[in-house]
Formats: C-alpha cells, structure tokens, sequence
C-alpha cells in the first residue's frame, strides 16, 4: 500500500512536515525521496520507520541505484574542474582513479585540456640526437612524442649506439682493402661497409686481379687463349676479356685440307668411324661431308641381319651387324619386329591347342610358361577349363554315408574320385554336418565295423 492513502485524499502539510509514525508507509514526502540511495536501505528504513522492503520498493519505483560506500558521487566542484585540470593533476587533487575521470569526461562530454607547450632552447636542441628519445624526455621533463616530433622537425637522425656517421677519412679508405679487413680496421660491421661502398659507387678490390703488364699484353693472339691462361695463372675468360679490350685478334689454326682419298671416305662409314680413322671430331666430318653433299652412310641390310632383328638386345644385334643402335631399331620398326624380351614371347598355335586339354599346370609346366599367363591366354581365346575323367557332378547320397567309414583312399577307388575330392568331401562334411550326418573323422588304426557295430547295440 506504499504511495497510497486510504480514501484517495492526499496527505495535509502538517501531516508532510511531521509524519505520523503510525502513517509512515502511507505517503512518500519528497525529504522522504531524496534520502533514498544516500545511505544503505536499512539505515534509510531505520530512520524513516519503514520497512526495508518498502524502502527497496520504492528506490526501484524511482529509479534510484543502490547505495554503494565505494561509490563516491561527483559534485559540482568536481565537474568543473574537469575543464581546467588534467587527468594526473585532478587525479592527485582529488583523489580519484584515471579510468574514473576518464569514464566520468566521456559522458559528461568533456575532452582533455592540451598541455601547454613550452619553448624548445637552444641546450634541448643540442641534446637530440645525442640519446634516445626514452631517456631524453625524462631529463627534458617532455612527452615522448614531443621529443620525436621536435627531432623530425630539425632533422636530426635518431641516436644508435652502433651507427656512426661516416667521416671523410673512413670514405676514403674504401675499396682500398677488403671489405673485411676495412670493416675490422674500423670498428664497423662487414654489411656497414659494403653498403657505404655501394652507396658511393666504389668497386670491390680484388686480392687475386693483378694488374697487366706489357710482356702479359705481347703474348695475347699468339697462342689460344687457353695455353696463355696457363702460362699467366689466370683465368680463361681474363685472358679473352683483355685481348677482345685491347682489339687483338687471336691467331687462327690453319686447318689440314682435306685430300681426294679422304673426301672419298665420306658417306662410306659412320662419321664417328672416319673421324676415328682421320683423328679429327665428329662434326668436323659432319660438316665437311654436308658441305660436299654427300648423304650420310646407311647401313645395308641382308636377310641375315634382318633376321637376328628381335633375337637379341639391340645393342647386342649393333654391336654384332656393324651399326649403330638407332639404325637397328628404325629396321626393327619398319619391319613391325617386337622388342626382344627374354621373359616374354609370342603364343604358337600349337601352343593354343594344349590350352583345355588338361589342367592349366600341367600345360604351363609342358610349355615353360606361368600358370597365371596359360590361364589369361585360355581366359582370352574362351577356352573352358579341362575336367579330370573322374569329375563326376554332385555327390550321392549313398557316396557321402561311406565317408568316414573307411579310408580315402579305399573310399576314392570305391566312387571312382579323386583321394582330393574325396577329402575335400569329407572336410566340408565335417565342418558343417558332422552332428547331422555323424560321419566320424577318419583315425587309422580304427576298426570301422566294431566301432559301427558298437554304436548299433
């Protein structure tokens, strides 16, 4: 019944002023309203002679958070000062967290005032560069991005305890000496000095290029190049590059010419064979028989080479006609000669007719051949498989009560089978109608009769 008056009339002055004990959760005075969520509900309850539930119901109703000791409000004072001071200084003045001041600024829609900027003199100026940015804006007493920004703006290079500016001096001494040598001379790195050489567009020294003098220089274009280079202990392409430099051309071999009888050995053999027997190279032949026109030298081939042709390797079958291996495989082609191959040959037709006559064992032990291959060929030309005679269809039922009864064997000769197909009967019977036909498994030794005999009584 809290906000409510019996009859609907609304409470006097006197009654606002000074409350009824007795009346008290009847009607709210605005004192009354204002003291919820300044204390706890139970202090506030207390002290108006409410209940604690009618306090808590009626601070939901309006809206009021609950009281919170750590909770300090902001005052008026407060807010104002938020739009002089900064977050450090107001956080020391009074006494309030910066993520507190932070929050309060963003909903109150206040920004940070900027921090006035003091004159750079000349002493600060000089500093730059001289530190690092960390360690100068705690002796300067400035923001770190200040700092940056004041060195940026002068143009002065960050400070590196490994980088020095090069001096005169150090310029000069490079690609005097090795970069390695240079670079512990220095002080510096090998990287540091390669990339200042670079910089400065300085070639490389190199310990092994010795400089040329006059005698090196007479001796180019007398000799090949070769022979100089290792007269001199240099390299080939030094030797070529200084004489193509200095415009000396090198002194030509006179060829051999060519004799009537030796343009009559073209085309007669191989030119692997004439420059063999001349002592020149092969291209040299080459070009001197293409040069004349004359067609290169084929082989000539008999009935008798054509017939070795797949009856050996070809390198075999080259080696034994006289000619190369490609001009042995081009006439195996030609002729439609398969590829000698040991382990494989062609089916005969005597050899077909073997295939269903008997077992595919026996033929492929008869031909000298795999069983999966005589199989795969009978498969192929659709031969059936061979029967044995005594193949005789499915068992009866007067052969199957004799298993058991008597020897394999005896019971083989009996049905006119085979001892294995007999077996093979026997062990299918046995694992699966043994306890239905109760055919005993054969023990030798045994006295079949006595046993059955035994079994009857």
């Amino acid at each position: 019944m809290n906000g409510t008056v019996k009859g609907g009339t609304p409470p006097s002055a006197s009654e606002l002023e000074s409350p009824d004990p007795s009346k008290a959760g009847l009607w709210w005075s605005s004192a009354d309203r204002c003291l919820l969520g300044q204390a706890s509900d139970a202090e506030i309850a207390s002290q108006l002679g409410r209940s604690e539930v009618a306090v808590i119901q009626q601070r939901h109703k309006l809206r009021i958070a609950k009281f919170n000791a750590r909770l300090r409000r902001w005052t008026p004072e407060e807010d104002e000062w938020l739009r002089t001071l900064r977050n450090k200084d107001f956080s020391s003045r009074f006494n309030r967290t910066t993520a507190a001041i932070q929050q309060r600024r963003y909903d109150l829609g206040i920004p940070q005032p900027k921090r006035p900027e003091r004159p750079w003199t000349t002493q600060e100026d000089a500093l730059l560069g001289k530190l690092r940015d960390r360690d100068c804006d705690r002796q300067l007493g400035r923001p770190w991005v200040a700092v940056i920004r004041r060195r940026r703006q002068l143009g002065i290079p960050g400070f590196h305890p490994r980088h020095r500016a090069w001096l005169k001096a150090e310029d000069e001494l490079l690609g005097t000496m090795s970069d390695r040598k240079l670079a512990k001379r220095l002080g510096r790195t090998v990287i540091a000095v390669q990339v200042r050489r670079v910089k400065l567009r300085i070639p490389v020294i190199n310990s092994q290029c010795r400089p040329w003098r006059l005698e090196d220089d007479q001796l180019l274009g007398k000799r090949p190049d070769e022979q100089i280079a290792m007269l001199l202990r240099r390299t080939v392409m030094a030797v070529k590059d200084r004489r193509i430099r200095l415009g000396v051309v090198t002194r030509r071999l006179k060829h051999r010419r060519w004799s009537p009888a030796e343009d009559q050995l073209l085309g007669t053999a191989p030119d692997s064979e004439i420059a063999r027997q001349l002592g020149c190279n092969e291209s040299v032949v080459q070009v001197r028989r293409c040069k004349l026109g004359i067609q290169c030298h084929r082989h000539k081939w008999t009935p008798k080479a054509d017939g070795l042709l797949g009856q050996m390797p070809d390198q075999a079958a080259a080696k034994r006609i006289g000619c190369s291996v490609y001009a042995v495989k081009g006439r195996r082609f030609q002729l439609g000669i398969p590829m000698f191959e040991p382990q494989w040959k062609y089916w005969t037709t005597k050899e077909d007719e073997l295939l269903g006559t008997m077992p595919d064992a026996a033929v492929a032990r008869n031909l000298g051949r795999g069983v999966s291959g005589v199989r795969s060929r009978r498969l192929q030309r659709g031969i059936p498989r061979w029967n044995s005679p005594a193949f005789r269809g499915r068992w009866l039922a007067s052969e199957v009560r004799l298993l058991g009864t008597m020897p394999d064997k005896m019971v083989a000769e009996k049905c006119g089978r085979t001892e294995r197909a007999v077996r093979m009967k026997r062990f299918f019977c046995a694992s699966r109608h043994r306890s239905a036909a109760r055919i005993p498994v054969h023990k030798p030794g045994l006295n079949y009769s006595l046993t059955k005999t035994s079994s009857n009584s």
